[in-house]
């Protein structure tokens, strides 16, 4: 991830600050910090199976994830998980912050940023799942498939199987 060199504000040339990674504005006096942008997954799980997607574009074109993407600034985590998946696949699911079942840091695409990718287990509300243009194919797999596929980040493999086992509990 390339750090801040002009502030976003008013263009002004940054200052390291802080141990943190703080860079200081010296005319708006703000200090700007390069955090992780926050996605959203969801381990959408039905009779056993959890429903993953083929990755229509770059980065990770070809392999699979979950459904799922980046919260908009301010936008609570459910929020943005229900708006990706209906946005996704066209269907509706329903969840809340105690299905969260991960959260993993970790560098997205060609430039490294950083994401912080919280998963939940989500419940299928209504709708047929339908690939939307981010997605190449979806389908529906058993526990016993997970180590055979393709997956592009460890993470969401393994918010696949603690979502399966918890339904087998």
């Amino acid at each position: 991830m390339r750090p801040f060199v002009f502030c976003p504000a008013d263009a002004e040339r940054l200052q390291d600050r802080d141990h943190e990674g703080g860079k200081l504005c010296p005319r708006c006096k703000r200090t700007w910090y390069q955090s992780s942008a926050p996605t959203a997954g969801a381990a959408i799980v039905k009779d056993g199976k959890a429903l993953v997607a083929t990755r229509a574009r770059e980065p990770e074109k070809g392999r699979m994830d979950v459904p799922g993407g980046f919260l908009a600034p301010g936008e609570q985590p459910i929020d943005g998980l229900k708006r990706e998946v209906r946005e996704e696949l066209g269907i509706e699911v329903d969840a809340d912050i105690g299905d969260c079942l991960s959260a993993v840091a970790h560098t997205y695409g060609e430039e490294g940023d950083f994401v912080l990718a919280m998963g939940f287990k989500a419940r299928w509300v209504s709708g047929e799942p339908q690939p939307a243009d981010v997605v190449a194919a979806i389908r529906w797999v058993t526990l016993d498939e997970l180590d055979d596929l393709d997956f592009a980040w460890e993470h969401d493999r393994e918010l696949i199987r603690r979502a399966l086992t918890d339904e087998v509990r």
